[in-house]
């Protein structure tokens, strides 16, 4: 026997032996290494004369509220839809519209084919205890419903079928690399190409990181194709939590804003009592677009409760175009 494993030995130092498959070998050789591909100095850098296209035009992403109209072409007309391939902040007080908003944009926007993501950060999605609340699903399918005109059946088997839901409540234990997890996990295995983040800064329960956050979500929707609505709060100050540092982040920056009519030339030009309160909402900023230089009066939509223009809105002197 002990001759036997001699031979063998001396055998496969001369080469393979006949007859033997070496898919049965235990190990192979290891393969090469792969070539440096390690650009050093040159990583990062770009020469734009070598590109072929140049020129752009911002391309609108229509979901039919309000803030399709506050950014604006070069000759002054209305985009017609949010700036696509752009990071949003929408920030504004409690109770005024701005998740419903959100949703009905959610739900035109998955209609018309896109896929999208709602990430949920404030509050439980689904009542699965069914104890009585109108839950956040059962308020985005009324709502989708609302603004496209179909039932539940023809709503759940055609937009409904184009959204996908994270839940990223931080009392579930979810980190923001948990939320990026899945952010980067349905657009590049699902393809979503929009998203609405409700909100911002529930992400960070801190309020210490809403802005860094948000540049790191910016940088990556840009590699990406990817449109972010981002819902944010504000402080009594009236500014966003996150401050200029967010404002100066987020490529388009929408304001909604309770403003009081404290003399009665106000309220005649708004359209409202002396002393009253109105809601109104701005395009702060973006990059992308030039914007409408001044705000609209808002108003809720009956079976939405989405925003829309109100009707006392002053368009000869503030026009909407």
């Amino acid at each position: 026997m002990f001759q036997f494993f001699q031979m063998m030995q001396s055998m496969s130092g001369m080469g393979a032996m006949p007859g033997f498959d070496p898919a049965a070998m235990p190990f192979q050789p290891a393969a090469a290494p792969p070539a440096d591909a390690d650009k050093g100095l040159d990583a990062g850098i770009v020469r734009p004369a070598t590109f072929g296209s140049l020129l752009r035009e911002q391309v609108a992403l229509p979901t039919g509220t309000i803030l399709d109209r506050l950014c604006l072409q070069a000759d002054g007309t209305s985009l017609g839809g949010l700036p696509k391939g752009t990071t949003i902040a929408f920030a504004g007080p409690p109770g005024k519209g701005k998740t419903r908003t959100a949703l009905a944009t959610l739900a035109r926007v998955a209609a018309s084919g896109i896929r999208s993501r709602f990430v949920v950060a404030e509050e439980g999605f689904r009542d699965d205890a069914d104890s009585g609340r109108d839950d956040l699903c059962s308020r985005l399918v009324k709502i989708g419903m609302a603004v496209t005109g179909l039932d539940e059946a023809a709503f759940r088997a055609g937009p409904l079928e184009n959204i996908w839901v994270v839940e990223s409540q931080y009392h579930k234990d979810q980190s923001w690399d948990d939320f990026i997890a899945r952010y980067r996990y349905l657009v590049e295995k699902a393809g979503v190409r929009f998203v609405v983040v409700n909100s911002l800064n529930m992400l960070d329960p801190s309020r210490a990181r809403t802005a860094d956050n948000l540049a790191a979500l910016k940088t990556y929707n840009h590699e990406h194709g990817v449109t972010a609505l981002c819902i944010g709060q504000i402080r009594d100050t009236g500014q966003p939590v996150g401050g200029e540092a967010l404002m100066h982040t987020a490529d388009v920056v929408f304001l909604l804003e309770e403003v009081g009519l404290a003399s009665k030339e106000m309220a005649e030009l708004w359209g409202g009592r002396y002393r009253d309160r109105i809601d109104t909402v701005a395009a702060v900023k973006s990059v992308t677009t030039r914007t409408l230089p001044h705000a609209v009066r808002v108003d809720r939509e009956a079976e939405s409760g989405a925003l829309i223009l109100h009707a006392a809105h002053p368009n000869d002197v503030y026009p909407v175009p």
